[in-house]
């Protein structure tokens, strides 16, 4: 019999990466597309042990929980036992169930129809693709939709020049500059090569981060802002601009990040 090592790492990984995927929609878990992948490699790499006979040891059950206990802990990158053990548990449930499937299907005749050189396994992985690609696909459209209706077009006036960017509604930026107790509106370093901020006076926004340490945002107060809510419909606001280092959005869909007291 030839056995295609290629093909079988290919489908195993396939298989690997979708049971990760399920299983961190279960636990409702955000997706690291990118560790995910990697554990998925390691998984499928661990399917050729099965053909060298110095390593038919690591075939036993217990290295193959361990081996499965770490893939599930390098796809979540979590330090706490209990949840790497609950995830590995759901990632061999659902392993179970797709093995148990797949052996079905190869065993029947799909709804009885006769297919010439049909192979339930290839089925299978084309729709485990279809499903993570839809899923991907359908997320991406849904964050499009939300930043579409929550983004406007704020022009910033400063130093007699005009800059325009897209801002993002974001509600849970409640920022204010702690002496004019003005909004604060998040800007992107990048977006604001055209104005010298050192012609402004310094301004530090206190701010607290995820772990609870206050850090500061260096901040101006420019001329004027105009925020357009469509076709002639705008206001010009009095607010705070915060720099921000980091890219806001991935995909440069907005450049700033408007405090809801300003709208």
């Amino acid at each position: 019999m030839i056995i295609f090592i290629d093909l079988i790492l290919l489908e195993n990984l396939i298989v690997n990466y979708f049971l990760l995927f399920i299983t961190a929609q279960t636990l409702s878990i955000k997706i690291n597309y990118k560790r995910f992948l990697i554990s998925s490699v390691c998984a499928s790499l661990y399917t050729l042990v099965i053909f060298i006979d110095e390593l038919k040891f690591m075939t036993a059950i217990p290295v193959t929980l361990l081996i499965a206990l770490l893939v599930v802990y390098g796809a979540f990158g979590k330090n706490k036992f209990f949840f790497v053990l609950k995830a590995t548990l759901i990632y061999l449930a659902y392993t179970f169930v797709v093995a148990g499937i797949i052996v079905y299907l190869e065993n029947k005749n799909i709804y009885r129809l006769e297919i010439e050189n049909f192979h339930a396994r290839k089925l299978f992985l084309a729709l485990m693709i279809i499903y993570v690609l839809g899923y991907r696909l359908l997320t991406y459209i849904i964050s499009l939709h939300k930043a579409k209706n929550y983004t406007y077009n704020i022009e910033i006036f400063a130093q007699e020049q005009t800059l325009k960017i897209k801002a993002l509604l974001d509600t849970g930026n409640e920022l204010k500059e702690p002496i004019t107790n003005l909004p604060v509106i998040i800007v992107e370093k990048a977006a604001l090569t055209n104005i010298d901020t050192s012609k402004y006076d310094k301004m530090y926004i206190p701010f607290k981060v995820v772990n609870g340490q206050t850090s500061f945002l260096y901040a101006f107060k420019p001329d004027k802002i105009k925020i357009n809510f469509g076709d002639d419909n705008f206001q010009f606001k009095n607010a705070i601009i915060g720099i921000c280092d980091t890219k806001l959005s991935e995909n440069n869909e907005y450049q700033g990040l408007l405090s809801r007291d300003i709208i």
